[in-house]
């Protein structure tokens, strides 16, 4: 018996001994290989282009001329007393701060009300879900006639004895245009995620507070939205971040006008880069950008992040 064992350990012992990396590479080779085209495409367009942006900020570089002397931090400098650098990011900041609330509360309550359906609940998320899986482009072509002085919103409007205004061309309405237009076409989206968070729920903390006498008030507030926490965080980060990168939709819209009431940083960017070709002052402003994007998403994820499994 002693004997027996005495050979099976050394045989255990060198199965379960840790193989080298060389080891590793010959057994998952073929992964490599089928992997490398994507990793070679994300790194020459993602990650050079990347590095080359940083780069050149530091540059006079623009598309007309060769000579692009290093300017150090002068453009970065030069975008802080920029007026339009300023302009696109108040507008911008206005932007998140109305767009971010407004999405995270409709998705949620959908998500909440779609849980709770039984008849026809594919049909309700499909209904809510359309129009994150349209063009963006094509989205903003259909408002733009809906925002026009006899388009279909204003329609609606004189029908209640409301004259409605010239949405697009008005400073004072056409940055909350494109915001409801962005918030229509974004929480269908959202609300599937909450509803992937709902579903991994358990049951049996529903059920306690049932016994438990809860009201439907106090089990959304201590139940179902702490264990929301980390889908909250989620969308929380991701609307923040896609709602300072917003640019399709005033592109397509306004173009930044009038006077610059819908100007955003990445129309600013596109602007200096597209119009004027100075790609080095372009760079500055979007790694100024970078660096405000990267600071709240830091602190929301610091702030809010939980990493409690339930």
């Amino acid at each position: 018996m002693d004997t027996t064992m005495q050979e099976i350990r050394p045989a255990l012992s060198l199965e379960n001994k840790p193989r080298g990396l060389w080891y590793r590479i010959k057994k998952t080779w073929p992964a490599y290989v089928f992997l490398s085209p994507a990793v070679i495409l994300i790194s020459i367009f993602s990650y050079a282009a990347i590095g080359f942006s940083l780069y050149i900020s530091f540059h006079e570089y623009d598309l007309i001329t060769d000579f692009r002397p290093f300017v150090g931090l002068e453009n970065y400098t030069e975008a802080f007393a920029d007026k339009l650098v300023k302009i696109g990011f108040r507008n911008t900041i206005l932007y998140v701060i109305a767009i971010v609330p407004a999405i995270t509360l409709i998705s949620l309550f959908l998500a909440v009300l779609g849980n709770q359906v039984q008849k026809g609940r594919a049909l309700f998320r499909t209904v809510f879900f359309i129009p994150t899986i349209t063009p963006s482009v094509v989205t903003a072509m259909i408002w733009v006639w809906l925002y026009e002085p006899t388009g279909g919103i204003n329609r609606l409007l004189k029908m209640i004895g409301i004259s409605g205004p010239n949405w697009l061309f008005d400073p004072s309405t056409a940055l909350a245009a494109i915001m409801l237009m962005t918030i229509w076409g974004a929480v269908g989206y959202y609300m599937i995620i909450f509803l992937a968070g709902l579903a991994e729920i358990p049951q049996t903390f529903y059920e306690a507070a049932k016994v438990d006498g809860a009201s439907p008030r106090h089990t959304f507030w201590h139940i179902t939205l702490p264990l929301l926490r980390n889908s909250m965080i989620f969308v929380v980060v991701t609307l923040t971040i896609a709602a300072f990168q917003v640019f399709t939709q005033v592109f397509i819209m306004t173009r930044g006008g009038p006077m610059n009431s819908t100007q955003t940083v990445q129309m600013v960017v596109y602007t200096y880069a597209f119009s004027y070709f100075e790609m080095g002052y372009a760079s500055a402003i979007s790694w100024l950008l970078f660096g405000i994007i990267f600071f709240f998403s830091a602190l929301q994820l610091r702030m809010f992040i939980s990493r409690e499994l339930y």
